[in-house]
């Protein structure tokens, strides 16, 4: 493959799916859903996080992994792996209600999101 081969590989699964949203238009939907409600509602919606930490203010933080691509460019026998991901984190109180949201994300050249993929979340339209 030459160098970039990957990279036009993640576009076509953009141009196959749409207008999504964008990274932006994700972080504002997941907290305009998420913010003020328990986490046990991430749960319900995504599975168990990834991983927790309780943190000394008694917060704790969750991640969720919700999906990940492994792009691989090779060339002559040698070649390089780059993974992209969709990943949420969250801070819930000590008594479990989301305070913060926010997303680990990428988007293509139209600025269409990874995330909005995985969550099917499409570009809002003025």
């Amino acid at each position: 493959m030459r160098a970039g081969s990957a990279f036009s590989a993640f576009i076509a699964l953009f141009v196959l799916s749409g207008c999504l949203a964008t990274t932006q238009e994700v972080a504002s939907g997941l907290e305009n859903r998420f913010i003020g409600r328990n986490a046990d509602a991430l749960v319900s919606e995504f599975g168990p996080p990834y991983s927790t930490f309780k943190m000394n203010s008694g917060e704790t933080a969750y991640v969720w992994n919700l999906s990940a691509l492994t792009l691989i460019d090779t060339d002559r026998g040698s070649g390089t792996a780059n993974t992209i991901a969709c990943k949420v984190n969250v801070i819930a109180s000590p008594m479990g209600i989301v305070s913060k949201i926010s997303t680990e994300d990428v988007s293509n050249r139209w600025g269409e999101s990874f995330c909005a993929k995985r969550l099917g979340m499409q570009r809002k339209t003025s």
